[in-house]
């Protein structure tokens, strides 16, 4: 599995809803410049966050690791 895919699909997931990091942040408690890291593939997204963020998109987790398509 691929990170860089990971944050290709959080970046995906946020813009088809019309959300800015700031808000997706808000949503699990970081900063924006912590969330900004995972989108960008610096930093690993923790399996609470992906599931946080799997549950707040609508989408699986496995969507956002890279293992299905939209």
């Amino acid at each position: 599995m691929s990170s860089m895919k990971i944050g290709k699909n959080l970046k995906f997931l946020r813009k088809q809803k019309n959300l800015t990091q700031n808000e997706v942040a808000d949503v699990l408690n970081i900063t924006r410049q912590a969330y900004c890291r995972y989108e960008n593939d610096q930093r690993e997204l923790p399996l609470e966050a992906l599931c946080s963020l799997a549950d707040f998109y609508g989408e699986t987790t496995d969507f956002i690791l890279g293992r299905e398509s939209l």
